[in-house]
């Protein structure tokens, strides 16, 4: 099982649930999938109903009440001239009348649309004195609930069955669209009353919530045809038996998986605003809010009804979630926030070269449609940054990279400039969402550049792809940008060619770094990558060592190395170490694979993330 998340990705998954068990045992496999227990269900559905389950993860199960409200559409099989206790098949037959004809049924329809007061089915979740109905109800207590509006927008007959000799009820499979708080258990009873006889819910599916359809929804395949032959001959104990595929389930719901962004807020019904840099701050410190603190992101709610008057989605910079705030009578206040995270690591994905291929790709970015940039990625200096800005420039595309586990061009000649989590927290930090990353293997290295392209194309759509001249992939790196327009034109994405960038005079490029680093030149490293070289600490184990005579102002610590990172020559070297956030200043010796480092004795060197030179 996936280790549990701290900080849940804050997102929105739509789920098919299966006929035969709970919506909150449905939870169990989203849980284990997303590697959280953070998460809400925005309506339940009974055991032997079927449909689409919206959850929210994280975060955003705040707003669980706001997704309560949307419309929701159901297909129902109705039994006419029969009625169970509990108005579905999981109950007993308690009455019997007569069977309506189809003009009958037709006539109800009508009737039963429009505002309307309902009282809710006794065997409910409703409370009553603080005490479920249905509780109540089996305990053999009287149960009197009180009607309730809501409202029926379609109430349409789709197909219907007279009686036979074998079987004197009608059944008529309905389409209906209502309010929130409509039980339409309730309804096919209110129908059969309207029509002097009785009824119950032979079979119940729900298609939408609001913006939110079934057909996108995770597991909806393992899902079987909803006609009226399938809802006559459902029983919940069949139902039972039909066990979803576990492990089907599981990747179709991390591949549905969608990270809160501006465009599902506008899907919701919510306006967004991006913090300004200078501003995030004292908004996650929850200083008085103010209107020059934001700038209005472009997307906007559909004009279709769903929407939340002054109800708008906060992001940071890099469209990392941010909470809602809420504007009333001129005024803005919070309703929640969530904290930022270092690097936007907590909407960030990582997929391998083997998900891609399988189909593991997030299908709501598939069909936004991606744009990339592929390459090492060493070190990502100036040059490597201004390729992934012009990607992340593409705010109508979703943007990633395409890079490798390790440095593949220097392997087993050279060490990287950067560990393959310092890529991705760039990248984060760049405003781009996902990662695809290749172990470089002899049988992808004989991958045909074409291929490779074709393969990026079919798999997660790009259609923006920003590269350098000297771009080459593929067997002997054969493909290169003198050949990568007839693709973009026969595969119809768009090409970015991006210019070289200068220090010096000269290109910029992961070998200058590597030599700079070696020469123990941090200042033209500093001025090539745009920020100091640091070396990523992650997975060293480090010893305390004896004291130096330094009293308790500091102590030493060492450790084995064991990344290909590179590092100066060997010697003494003033430096900082990123600890928890905060930079301290520190001493680092360099011995062979020995590292020693003299931190302030208030730091702990197990915290230290980077030493930076």
């Amino acid at each position: 099982m996936r280790k549990k998340q701290t900080e849940p990705l804050s997102g929105v998954l739509l789920f098919a649930k299966q006929s035969g068990i709970t919506s909150f045992s449905s939870l169990w496999s989203i849980k284990h999938a997303l590697g959280t227990d953070k998460v809400g269900h925005t309506g339940t559905l009974d055991s032997f109903a079927d449909g689409l389950l919206v959850v929210l993860s994280g975060s955003l199960t705040h707003l669980v009440p706001h997704i309560t409200g949307f419309r929701k559409t159901y297909q129902a099989v109705v039994c006419f001239g029969c009625a169970t206790d509990t108005l579905d098949p999981c109950g007993r037959i308690v009455e019997e009348g007569s069977a309506p004809s189809r003009a009958q049924v037709l006539d109800a329809c009508a009737k039963l649309s429009g505002a309307l007061l309902q009282v809710p089915p006794v065997y409910s979740a409703v409370h009553v004195g603080g005490r479920r109905a249905s509780d109540m109800a089996r305990g053999g207590k009287d149960v009197r609930l009180e009607p309730r509006q809501i409202f029926v927008y379609r109430n349409e007959l789709v197909d219907f069955r007279e009686p036979t000799e074998t079987d004197p009820c009608a059944y008529a499979l309905l389409d209906i669209s209502c309010s929130k708080g409509t039980y339409i258990r309730a309804l096919a009873r209110d129908m059969a009353a309207a029509m002097g006889t009785c009824a119950y819910l032979c079979a119940l599916r729900r298609t939408s919530v609001g913006p939110f359809s079934l057909d996108d929804a995770a597991c909806a395949r393992q899902l079987p045809p909803f006609t009226l032959d399938s809802g006559i001959q459902q029983r919940l104990r069949d139902a039972a038996l039909r066990k979803p595929d576990e492990g089907e389930c599981i990747g179709d719901i991390q591949r549905h998986f969608l990270p809160f962004s501006p465009e599902l807020a506008a899907r919701c019904g919510f306006l967004s605003d991006e913090l300004k840099e200078e501003a995030a701050q004292a908004y996650q410190n929850g200083r008085p809010l103010s209107g020059r603190m934001f700038v209005r992101l472009d997307e906007a709610p559909p004009d279709d009804g769903y929407r939340a008057p002054g109800k708008i989605a906060v992001f940071y910079p890099g469209r990392q979630f941010a909470g809602m705030i809420q504007l009333q009578d001129g005024r803005l206040s919070y309703e929640f926030v969530v904290p930022r995270r270092k690097g936007g690591a907590a909407a960030f994905r990582v997929f391998t070269w083997q998900q891609l291929l399988q189909g593991d790709f997030p299908l709501a970015w598939k069909k936004t449609g991606t744009a990339l940039a592929v390459g090492s990625f060493d070190g990502m200096h100036a040059g490597h940054a201004a390729l992934l800005d012009e990607i992340a420039a593409q705010k109508e595309l979703v943007g990633g990279i395409v890079t490798f586990s390790a440095s593949f061009k220097n392997a087993g000649t050279a060490a990287e400039l950067s560990s393959l989590r310092q890529r991705l927290d760039f990248c984060a930090q760049k405003g781009l969402v996902f990662a695809i990353v290749i172990d470089f293997s002899e049988d992808f290295s004989k991958m045909e550049g074409s291929d490779f392209i074709r393969t990026l194309v079919e798999s997660c759509n790009m259609r923006f792809l920003a590269e350098g001249y000297d771009f080459r992939c593929g067997y002997k790196g054969a493909l290169t940008m003198r050949e990568l327009p007839r693709l973009a034109q026969v595969h119809g994405f768009r090409l970015s060619p991006v210019d070289d960038v200068l220090q010096d005079g000269e290109r910029i490029s992961s070998s200058r770094i590597r030599q700079a680093v070696r020469d123990a030149d941090f200042v033209a490293a500093r001025k090539m990558l745009r920020r100091p070289y640091a070396y990523d600490c992650e997975g060293l184990a480090w010893k305390p060592l004896a004291s130096d005579g330094a009293g308790d102002a500091a102590r030493w610590f060492g450790a084995l190395r064991r990344s290909r990172q590179e590092l100066p020559p060997d010697g003494t070297y003033d430096c900082a170490a990123l600890s928890g956030g905060n930079s301290v200043r520190a001493l680092c010796e360099l011995a062979g694979n020995e590292l020693r480092l003299r931190l302030p004795q208030e730091c702990d060197a197990a915290r230290v993330q980077e030493i930076i030179f």
